[in-house]
């Protein structure tokens, strides 16, 4: 069988990741697919970019955002170095499994798919979830368990997980690049520096673009993305979903003037979760899991509308 061509784009931005960065590029090195291309993109990060260019492979593409700070510019600056039919993305903390880009490509066999999302599993650091974790929040560790909620019978979705993806290069030369307002920057360090939020606008300006394309969810295609221990908190979840909100509140503003419901597919999770999740929790309360999970999904609601009205009133909408 012959598959399209696939340049492989990692994004990183702090040595503190290093064990991990080398751990994501060997998991690529290994595919039983292997990618035309290894890209591993630094975000703004001088002695990390050095350091790099001298350990890795001569083969692996190193390259240094030096423009605006942030993930998405820095996926930016790894798709103008791509020369890929397919350009896939891998975290810098995740691990492929061999398979990742054999049962990823074949997707693309269709032609009018776009992108593809695969099944990003978290791997926590004891092993497990904590007891009061709600799976369909583990979008806040970057993990697709609640795709589930979303997911059409046919397999679409309306938008792919960053630590899981893939796109036919000329979706960006019709589409354009990632929307640098949006993606989490580590620089910032503010109280309301967004959670995320552009892959839900690129996929929502493709198929403004492109509205025969179709943006499909492959969950063969496996990565294991790391939670390290104080993003297994119930702190940093209910910090989260405080900027999820007001991230939710941006993307609104940013996507309204090319899509009329940018918030539909949120809304058909937040009724699956009221009308599904939360009912059986409270069906089966006497599990030790069902109350402290119906606790932190109130709570987590609760936080994305306080800071979903706060991004609301900032932007003026």
């Amino acid at each position: 069988m012959k598959y399209p061509s696939v340049s492989v784009i990692i994004c990183a931005y702090t040595e503190e990741r290093l064990k991990d960065i080398h751990e994501a590029v060997d998991s690529v090195l290994a595919q039983t697919l292997k990618p035309h291309q290894l890209i591993l993109a630094i975000d703004r990060n001088e002695d990390l970019f050095h350091r790099l260019r001298i350990e890795l492979p001569s083969e692996i593409c190193v390259v240094l955002n030096t423009g605006t700070p942030g993930l998405s510019n820095t996926r930016n600056t790894g798709i103008q170095s791509s020369t890929g039919e397919i350009v896939a993305f891998l975290d810098d903390d995740a691990v492929a499994e061999e398979s990742w880009l054999e049962n990823l490509a074949p997707a693309f066999d269709d032609p009018r798919v776009v992108a593809v999302g695969g099944q990003a599993v978290a791997a926590w650091p004891d092993g497990s979830p904590p007891l009061w974790f709600p799976m369909e929040f583990d979008f806040v560790v970057g993990c697709t368990e609640h795709k589930g909620l979303m997911m059409r019978p046919d397999g679409a979705i309306r938008n792919v997980t960053g630590s899981n993806m893939a796109f036919r290069r000329e979706v960006f030369e019709k589409a354009g690049l990632w929307e640098t307002r949006l993606g989490r920057c580590e620089l910032k360090r503010k109280r309301f520096n967004p959670s995320g939020g552009e892959e839900a606008e690129m996929c929502l300006r493709i198929k403004s673009r492109i509205p025969e394309g179709r943006i499909i969810f492959r969950p063969e295609a496996v990565v294991h993305h790391k939670v390290v221990h104080n993003r297994a908190r119930l702190r940093y979840m209910l910090d989260f979903c405080l900027r999820e909100g007001h991230t939710r509140a941006l993307m609104k503003g940013v996507v309204s003037q090319y899509n009329t419901e940018p918030l539909a597919a949120e809304g058909v999770f937040l009724r699956k979760l009221v009308f599904g999740s939360m009912v059986q929790r409270l069906i089966y309360f006497y599990r030790p899991t069902s109350l402290p999970q119906a606790a932190a999904i109130v709570m987590n609601l609760s936080l994305m509308a306080t800071g979903y009205a706060f991004g609301r009133w900032i932007y003026g909408q």
